[in-house]
């Protein structure tokens, strides 16, 4: 019996709802992930103290990295809110943003495995700089194909979007830079991007409120 295959025309809308669906299960799965890495192996009690400490370098990674990726989640949420539609294009934006989160747990045990080395916190930044670059991709995506929108969304969901993703990218670089002299710093850079964000992040306009130019 010969299969049939049903061609889809490339830029054929479809709707949000599977889009939506999916990505919060994954973005569910990433984050459960993050705290399997983290085990505390059986010792004596007398050695309990010295054992917690060597396994704080990892429960602060997993920390930080979960907070990062519940913003990853509140950002992709609140984004859809100007989506109306979606085509293939920008599902497959969608599916690579979803393998930058997704890679997120590794360089995560690399931090707390190894921390304050160099390795692993540059590991870290470009995989937090991979997700931010697709993230502003979509952005773009949405703005040049603008019938998957609502019809509110104009040039101000841009401008007002855009110098965020270019300085929280410019500190995760100066994080990676720094990472053989000042693995500290670099660390420090990390935890003041999240404080940024969960500060400025619900300040931040979605861009529904203007009419389009």
């Amino acid at each position: 019996m010969r299969g049939v295959f049903l061609i889809i025309p490339y830029n054929l809308t479809m709707e949000k709802s599977r889009l939506e669906a999916f990505s919060d299960g994954v973005f569910a799965i990433v984050i459960t992930l993050l705290i399997l890495d983290i085990r505390f192996p059986e010792v004596e009690y007398s050695q309990f103290a010295a054992t917690l400490t060597s396994v704080l370098p990892r429960i602060l990674a997993y920390v930080m990295s979960f907070i990062i990726i519940g913003l990853y989640w509140v950002i992709h949420h609140s984004s859809m809110h100007v989506i109306k539609k979606t085509d293939r294009g920008f599902l497959w934006l969608n599916i690579l943003l979803l393998l930058c989160v997704s890679f997120i747990p590794f360089p995560t045990s690399l931090l707390g495995r190894y921390p304050f080395q160099a390795g692993p916190i540059i590991i870290y930044g470009l995989t937090l700089i991979g997700c931010n670059a697709v993230g502003i991709a979509m952005v773009f995506y949405v703005y040049y194909h603008p019938h998957l929108a609502i019809t509110e969304f104009s040039k101000q969901y841009l401008r007002s979007h855009t110098p965020n993703y270019i300085i929280i990218n410019g500190a995760y670089l100066g994080a990676i830079l720094l990472a053989h002299r000042f693995p500290l710093v670099s660390y420090l850079i990390y935890i003041s991007v999240v404080v940024f964000l969960i500060v400025f992040l619900p300040k931040l306009d979605d861009g529904i409120n203007y009419q389009g130019e």
